[in-house]
């Protein structure tokens, strides 16, 4: 039997975090992988893993000379690296893994023998995406505002063909959700 793999992508500030466990707890899934987690766990083994690791999905590009996309998208191989590491030792017949670096790309080097796999692209206008920045901007110091157009390239890059969601009412989107996953992989 294949592990069922639902996949939560999207800029930061769009809610994958906070859907990822509701719909967890709607599904009765009991492992949910964060990206934001493995990041902060491999800083512990800095000297391990390239340089991509240990930036953001939107400031990758710093690193060389290269588009905001293609930093993106060397970032997020990096980290999803590790994730596929991560999942593959993961036992449970459905996993929920919510993350900024997860796209297309990803979804390709997942092996289809071993995982049913569902995509969603969380997705939300500048405005709305500007509104929750300045909420969480009092929370904790991040650097989202002033790179909103790096953001807003990587949020347009990310829009898949299939389940594109824009998240600004919560129980409408895992309601959403839960249908489309219940309909796709037969939770």
């Amino acid at each position: 039997m294949k592990t069922k793999l639902i996949l939560l992508g999207g800029v930061p500030g769009t809610g994958k975090t906070t859907l990822a466990y509701a719909l967890a707890l709607k599904l009765g899934i009991d492992k949910v992988v964060s990206v934001d987690m493995i990041k902060a766990f491999t800083k512990s083994y800095k000297d391990s893993f390239g340089k991509y690791v240990f930036t953001t999905t939107h400031e990758a590009y710093k690193l060389e000379d290269i588009s905001v996309i293609e930093g993106f998208l060397k970032h997020s191989e990096a980290i999803n690296e590790i994730i596929l590491n991560v999942i593959n030792n993961i036992k449970d017949n459905v996993i929920i893994i919510e993350g900024s670096t997860l796209n297309k790309e990803f979804v390709r080097e997942i092996d289809k023998d071993k995982y049913e796999i569902v995509y969603i692209n969380l997705t939300l206008s500048t405005d709305e995406l500007l509104k929750r920045y300045k909420k969480k901007e009092k929370l904790r110091k991040s650097n989202w505002i002033e790179n909103i157009k790096n953001i807003e390239e990587i949020n347009e890059y990310l829009k898949v063909d299939n389940f594109n969601i824009i998240n600004e009412n919560l129980e409408e989107t895992i309601d959403r959700i839960v249908n489309y996953v219940k309909e796709v992989l037969y939770v």
